[in-house]
């Protein structure tokens, strides 16, 4: 069974789609299937669209073995790394009518090396007029961007804002060890259960005798 879209217009009215094709009428709004042998394909029942057009797909295939797929495949003999993979974009109009794109999502290729190919993953959104990327899943971390903070939300509301200014490359890195670090309500840092001896780690923090010292290894 394909898997082909076809746009009324494109083809020729007497062709005769494959089974499984999907073919969209803009003309006519409706929504018609390929089954093979009926030129133009057979309508659907309830086949019309809609102005707020929804896709939904539905399967009573085993989901223990896939789900559903949505695919957009680059096929190139010549991939190259930063290639686009293709984009998912939502559109919509500004005040003038414009219509413009608000938002999108994008993979790309960071190496096509065989068996050590990596890739990102791009949520580009708009502000003050410009397309910015605000997030990026990339295989060597996640990117948050455009000096916005990270923020933790409640259910009621109450919201937790994480931000850093840095002018060079910071790392904060949290050991395999128990224990807790807290921000209080007056902006005091609070850390519990740190060591009253001397860890002989390089780095670590200890607590003598209510006197917080870094240990020298």
């Amino acid at each position: 069974m394909t898997s082909k879209v076809l746009i009324q217009g494109h083809y020729q009215q007497d062709d005769v789609p494959e089974r499984g094709a999907i073919i969209v009428d803009p003309d006519t709004k409706t929504v018609k299937i390929g089954d093979g042998s009926t030129p133009g394909g057979v309508s659907v029942a309830g086949g019309s669209v809609s102005a707020d057009p929804t896709f939904t797909s539905v399967t009573t295939s085993d989901l223990t073995v896939t789900g559903q797929k949505i695919t957009l495949t680059t096929a190139s003999d010549t991939p190259a790394n930063n290639d686009q993979l293709g984009t998912i974009e939502f559109k919509g109009n500004t005040s003038t009518g414009a219509l413009i794109r608000y938002g999108s999502i994008y993979s790309q290729i960071k190496d096509t090396t065989h068996g050590e190919d990596d890739s990102a993953l791009w949520f580009v959104a708009r502000k003050e007029g410009q397309h910015k990327p605000f997030v990026i899943m990339s295989y060597d971390g996640i990117f948050f961007f455009n000096d916005l903070p990270l923020v933790l939300k409640s259910a009621d509301g109450k919201t937790t804002r994480i931000k850093g200014a840095s002018t060079t490359k910071r790392n904060i890195n949290f050991p395999d060890s128990n224990g807790e670090v807290m921000v209080n309500d007056s902006g005091k840092v609070m850390a519990t259960d740190l060591p009253t001896s001397d860890p002989s780690n390089e780095g670590q923090l200890w607590n003598d005798s209510g006197t917080v010292k870094i240990s020298a290894g």
